[in-house]
C-alpha cells in the first residue's frame, strides 16, 4: 500500500510538469484517424484509424484507456470490437494499458518486446525497474491475445494503405517503428523535452540508450525520406521530419 501510494504521488508530481502536453498532434491525423492522449503522466498515446481492413490501433496509453478507446473509436463510426490490429512500439505499462478492451485484435510487437508484454521479464531501465517494482500492472496470460511478434522490418497490406514497421531496438530491447500514411510513430526512441526540444529516448527510461541512437540511426539510413513528413513520439510530441529533426534524435 505505502508503495502504491508514493508512486501516484510521483505520477501527480510528473502530471505537473510541461513535458505532459502534447505538441502538433494534429499533423498525425486526418479525417479518418484519430490522436488521442490518455490521462497518466507524459501524456500516453493512443492513435486510431480506419483502413479498408479494418480500424488499426498504434500504442493503447495508459490512465483512462478505454475511455479514450470507446471516445476515438466513436469518432471513427467504430467500438473497441472493430479493432483490427493492435501495433505496439514497444510494451513500457504506459504504451499498452489498453490491451484488456481490444482483445478480439491481433497485436504486433517487436518479438524481443513479447516476454516484457506477457510478464515473462523485467526491463533494465532504472525508473522503469523502480515504478515496476513499487506496483504491478495487468500483463496479458499465455494465449490470451494472438501475437505477431517481429524479427525483422515488415510491411502489412491494409487495402489501400500499409503499415510498416522498423526494428530500433534500445529503448527496449524489441522497440518498434512505424510508419503509416507519411507517419513515423517512433515510441520512446523518439522524445522531446521541453528546454531542448526533440531528441532521443531518455537514459534513465531505456535499458541501452546507445543502442538505441544507433538503432535511429540506422532507420534514418533504410528509411525511404519521401515518405516521411511527421513523425511522432509515443507520448504526442509531433513534428515535421527535416534533416534538423533526424539529427535531434540521434542525441
Amino acid at each position: 500500500m505505502h508503495g502504491g501510494l508514493t508512486l501516484r504521488c510521483l505520477l501527480v508530481l510528473v502530471c505537473l510538469i510541461p513535458s505532459a502536453c502534447t505538441r502538433d498532434l494534429w499533423l498525425a491525423q486526418d479525417s479518418t484517424s484519430v490522436a488521442l492522449t490518455t490521462s497518466g503522466p507524459w501524456a500516453s498515446m493512443i492513435y486510431l484509424a480506419a483502413t479498408d481492413s479494418g480500424v488499426i490501433a498504434i500504442d493503447l496509453g495508459w490512465t483512462g484507456a478505454r475511455r479514450k478507446l470507446e471516445r476515438g473509436l466513436a469518432r471513427l463510426g467504430a467500438t473497441p470490437a472493430d479493432v483490427r490490429y493492435v501495433f505496439l512500439t514497444h510494451a513500457h505499462r504506459d504504451h499498452t494499458h489498453g490491451w484488456r478492451f481490444v482483445k478480439q485484435a491481433r497485436f504486433v510487437i517487436g518479438a524481443a518486446e513479447v516476454p516484457y508484454f506477457t510478464g515473462a521479464a523485467r526491463y533494465r531501465a532504472l525508473y522503469t525497474r523502480i515504478g515496476d517494482r513499487l506496483v504491478e500492472y495487468p500483463h496479458p496470460k499465455p494465449g490470451e491475445l494472438s501475437l505477431i511478434p517481429l524479427g525483422a522490418d515488415t510491411t502489412f497490406m491494409l487495402g489501400r494503405d500499409t503499415v510498416q514497421s522498423f526494428a530500433i531496438p534500445g529503448h527496449t530491447p524489441g522497440s518498434t517503428a512505424y510508419l503509416f500514411r507519411g507517419v513515423l510513430f517512433g515510441g520512446d526512441a523518439i522524445n522531446w523535452r521541453p528546454w531542448a526540444g526533440f531528441r532521443g529516448a531518455r537514459p534513465g527510461f531505456s535499458d541501452d540508450i546507445t543502442r538505441s541512437r544507433a538503432s535511429m540511426q540506422a532507420l534514418w539510413a533504410r528509411l525511404d525520406s519521401s515518405r516521411v513528413h511527421v513523425a511522432c513520439s509515443a507520448h504526442a510530441k509531433c513534428g515535421r521530419v527535416d534533416n534538423a529533426f533526424r539529427q535531434a534524435v540521434l542525441r
